[in-house]
């Protein structure tokens, strides 16, 4: 076996003394982290507007082969996978194809109730906040390989929630009335994931393939199958007995089990596709993904493309719940503020803050651990800034950072990158010729929706950018338009004072300015 033939790697410094990092922008500050920390690899991408602003890969994505960590290297990037499920089914919400409100059953084809709480309606968006009272008990591991082992003939996802179904066991409900009390666990997503395939008859897997990661040309994908040849996978590692042993994605291990999905009946049990954890792709894809969560468009490598309109946008953004010391699980501190599917973690408040001494609103994203990895995929609410974090192992295990919940590898990352997120920021005059444009009414500070009057009516998107580093980016939000003639636009929360920005349309690729005043 290929995987044998493997020597025993007693000193990764060796190894890792051999690498590179690859800096860009204001990412010098991460010089030699892979060495501070002990990591197999790391991959660090952030996007200011449509443009990478810094970047650094460095270590290894297998160690056996010597493949190095670069801007093509994916990696299963663990529950930031459940953002992109949030993605999807804020689409799907959009296009009708189902109602995040409505109760579960209308979905899954059977009564699926709290069984503590069975005259209370259990609804998506519950699963996707983390607050319908599942947990990932004693039954979840195993039901979740007894999947697996059964492709395609999975086991019913329902005979797992329900009382006296085959798979059940009572620890899969906690006891607090669904919608009030935040667990995080895995089977959420699970569930979430089964709904998005009975609403529309297509497998999960190909699904957000055909949504999202095709149209924006993002490699990657919830099979190991779906990546391209070119890009490499990273294999994820611990530390065990003086070695780096493979935990998944072991590209040598020529026995690992590939599920054969032919045949399986979408609707039934999404768990096998793994969207909980199982996304396959890279930092550079996940810092665009970021900003779709957040600004509804990107640019990709097929050009700027919109996902959702702003009020779309706006379930995932919008506190579902947020803790008040006694409704909830935090995680360590870290977990504060939840939308439908995705962590809001703050600057500066507590222990779930990100960027260090930035006083600005949460940032919108997700983190992940599993196997090894851990990941952080974030970006500002107006989708101007976005980051992605990616490492494949560290040699000592994972120490808490000190001014936060985060990691302390973590918060390094986050640290060096504040100049680049402050310089994306930044504000500065320009005069721009043309028409000008006004907003109506006096938004105040902490509005998230802005609406615009006297914009001409366009058939190609409005795109409205801040300045950003003395320069239009033609990055910002698209504006939607609304049934009164108006524009609308999602931002971060602004401060009080007065905002330049700029319109860009087809009619006017050169933009046209927009002066906003926010009031306190």
């Amino acid at each position: 076996m290929l995987f044998c033939m493997r020597p025993p790697f007693l000193l990764f410094l060796f190894l890792l003394i051999q690498s590179s990092g690859i800096v860009v922008g204001q990412s010098p500050l991460l010089e030699g982290i892979e060495h501070r920390h002990g990591l197999t690899g790391i991959s660090v991408v952030t996007r200011c507007g449509h443009t990478v602003s810094a970047e650094y890969h460095a270590g290894y994505g297998n160690i056996a082969l010597n493949t190095p960590v670069d801007a093509k290297t994916a990696f299963r990037v663990a529950s930031i996978s459940k953002a992109v499920v949030a993605l999807i089914a804020a689409k799907l919400n959009a296009q009708g194809h189902l109602d995040v409100d409505a109760p579960l059953e209308s979905y899954l084809g059977s009564r699926i109730r709290h069984p503590h709480f069975p005259d209370r309606p259990l609804t998506l968006r519950m699963f996707l906040s983390h607050t319908a009272g599942i947990r990932d008990g004693s039954g979840y591991d195993a039901f979740l390989k007894e999947t697996y082992a059964q492709a395609p003939d999975v086991p019913l996802l329902t005979a797992a929630l329900t009382a006296g179904g085959a798979h059940f066991h009572e620890d899969v409900w906690a006891n607090d009335e669904p919608g009030t009390y935040f667990h995080y666990a895995n089977l959420n997503f699970g569930v979430v994931a089964t709904v998005l395939e009975a609403s529309t008859g297509k497998r999960f897997d190909r699904l957000v393939k055909e949504l999202l990661l095709e149209p924006y040309g993002l490699e990657g994908g919830f099979q190991r199958q779906d990546l391209s040849l070119d890009l490499s996978l990273a294999t994820l590692y611990r530390q065990q007995g003086g070695e780096w042993v493979p935990q998944a994605d072991d590209i040598l291990d020529a026995d690992a089990p590939q599920p054969d999905w032919n045949g399986y009946i979408p609707g039934t049990n999404a768990l096998g596709f793994a969207p909980q954890g199982g996304l396959r792709t890279s930092a550079r894809s996940l810092a665009i993904l970021a900003q779709l969560w957040t600004c509804g468009v990107a640019q990709s490598p097929k050009g700027t493309l919109q996902f959702l309109p702003p009020h779309d946008l706006l379930m995932l953004q919008t506190p579902e719940w947020a803790f008040n010391g006694s409704n909830g699980d935090p995680y360590h501190g870290l977990f504060n503020q939840w939308s439908a599917g995705l962590h809001l973690a703050s600057s500066g408040l507590g222990d779930d803050t990100l960027i260090p001494d930035v006083d600005m609103a949460p940032f919108v994203g997700h983190a992940g651990e599993a196997y090894g990895l851990i990941s952080d995929a974030y970006a500002t609410t107006d989708g101007r800034w976005s980051m992605a974090f990616v490492t494949n192992g560290k040699w000592d295990g994972y120490s808490t950072g000190s001014y936060s919940a985060f990691y302390a590898v973590e918060e390094e990352v986050f640290s060096a990158l504040r100049t680049d997120l402050l310089q994306c920021l930044a504000l500065e005059e320009q005069d721009i010729a043309g028409p000008s444009w006004s907003v109506t009414g006096s938004p105040s500070a902490g509005d998230t929706l802005l609406y615009l009057q006297g914009v001409p009516q366009s058939e190609s998107p409005l795109i409205i950018d801040w300045h950003v580093a003395g320069r239009p980016s033609k990055l910002g939000c698209i504006a939607a338009p609304i049934d009164d003639g108006r524009w609308q636009l999602a931002v971060s929360p602004m401060p009080a004072g007065t905002h330049q920005m700029v319109a860009y349309t087809e009619e006017h690729p050169n933009g046209v300015p927009l002066v906003v005043w926010i009031a306190p």
